[in-house]
């Protein structure tokens, strides 16, 4: 068995490569539906999720080898929020920094390769026990923009199933809740939520604008198990011409892409914020794990600002993202 990436929940596991690839997801969707306020089937699915096991059975239901390596060998996260928006990645582990400042034709495809990650909105359907996830970007640029995944509640256990392949096989995705800070304070808790890109641009010390990333889109994600996560996309991104990238495309998709997680942390008195990656698809990334900004909470605005830089002719740079919040997920668990 090999192990490849589809770009999905259903992700890793598969006999055979993609195939004919799906059509491209849907940016910009905007609606966000979910079961009914109040649900407690919608309740049960909001928080934030580590990935527990990853296993393929197959049309009888036998376990088909090997499972514990392939859990072993990934980490990821699932993200529901109470405003009906979603969000995950899924990285393997031990993955290697490049070499050299640009990735060479191999290290590209082993970046991406049995990287999940993509976000948007979901439904649940309660009479076949499924929820769908609709999406609105994802590091693979050709995948499906819906993506149908089977339920089940075990105690603090999710697990996620997609359709079978025609063989009948099938993987199972299992997600462990991960529980919520019990101090967290009123500070931190304005962060918890999905939060839309706005505007992403740096300036320079005259406040003359450098650059911009115009039509790039995303989310940041706060949740109140401390745990952040960030999506970002730039537009216009065409999927693989085959059913694996080649080396071009794959250093496009991670030129395109960005996504990184892990816990934060607020400093209210100093008024920054530390995101502290313990995952990253950007494996050839310089500089300490941990990420300090600078912020201000504005109305429903988010602004964040790295520490500022300095470029080689003596001008001095800052950054500066902006994010707005979406629905109502302040404060749920």
């Amino acid at each position: 068995m090999r192990l490849v990436s589809t770009g999905s929940i259903g992700l890793a596991l598969v006999v055979t490569s993609l195939g004919a690839q799906a059509p491209r997801a849907a940016a910009g969707r905007e609606d966000a539906k979910w079961a009914a306020p109040g649900s407690p089937l919608k309740d049960r699915f909001v928080g934030t999720w580590k990935l527990a096991n990853i296993e393929r059975r197959n049309a009888s239901g036998e376990v088909i080898e090997p499972t514990s390596a392939a859990s072993a060998d990934r980490t990821g996260y699932l993200i529901y929020g109470a405003s009906g928006y979603m969000a995950v990645s899924i990285m393997p582990v031990g993955r290697k920094k490049y070499a050299g400042a640009q990735p060479t034709d191999d290290e590209a495809k082993a970046a991406i390769s049995g990287y999940a990650a993509y976000f948007g909105t979901f439904t649940i359907n309660e009479a076949d026990s499924s929820v769908t996830h609709h999406l609105q970007g994802s590091l693979n640029p050709g995948m499906a923009s819906e993506q149908k995944r089977i339920f089940e509640f075990v105690g603090n256990r999710l697990t996620l199933r997609p359709p079978a392949a025609s063989n009948g096989d099938q993987s199972r995705l299992t997600w462990e809740r991960v529980a919520d800070l019990p101090d967290m304070s009123a500070e931190h808790r304005r962060f918890v939520g999905f939060w839309k890109l706005v505007s992403n641009e740096r300036r320079d010390e005259n406040r003359e604008l450098v650059s911009s990333n115009e039509g790039q889109t995303g989310y940041i994600i706060y949740t109140s198990a401390g745990f952040m996560m960030v999506h970002m996309m730039q537009p216009n991104r065409k999927a693989y011409a085959g059913a694996q990238p080649t080396p071009d495309e794959a250093r496009r998709a991670l030129r395109t892409y960005a996504n990184y997680f892990g816990p934060f942390y607020v400093h209210e008195t100093d008024g920054y914020v530390v995101h502290d990656q313990v995952g990253t698809l950007n494996v050839g990334r310089n500089g300490p794990s941990p990420q300090q900004r600078f912020y201000r909470i504005v109305g429903n605005r988010l602004v964040l600002q790295p520490p500022p830089t300095n470029t080689p002719d003596g001008h001095v740079l800052q950054g500066t993202i902006t994010w707005e919040r979406v629905g109502g997920d302040a404060g749920t668990r």
